[in-house]
């Protein structure tokens, strides 16, 4: 699957996380967004949130994949940061084309 493909899929995840949320608390939809921890907008269970609509949308392509189990987890620097290192860990946990 394309990088393009992907960061598509995230953009789309957040603005559903957006639809849910208060003008004044939206999350700007970008590769540079920072998603969690210092300076990111979601907290544990958005985040959770975030990414289950996102494995759903990757299920929805013919692709199964587990995005918040221990290998996510156990990383130095967490793969979820932001919008570019969560699309570099989906696309790290896919199959090559």
């Amino acid at each position: 699957m394309q990088t393009t493909k992907i960061q598509q899929i995230v953009f789309n995840a957040i603005e559903m996380v957006n639809n849910l949320r208060q003008d004044n608390e939206q999350i700007p939809v970008a590769a540079s967004t920072e998603l969690f921890g210092p300076g990111g907008y979601l907290d544990s269970m958005g985040l959770v949130g975030l990414l289950l609509d996102i494995e759903e949308s990757l299920e929805n392509e013919g692709h199964q994949v587990s995005l918040s189990d221990d290998r996510a987890m156990s990383q130095r620097n967490s793969p979820f940061q932001n919008v570019q290192s969560l699309v570099s860990y989906i696309e790290g946990l896919l199959p090559k084309d």
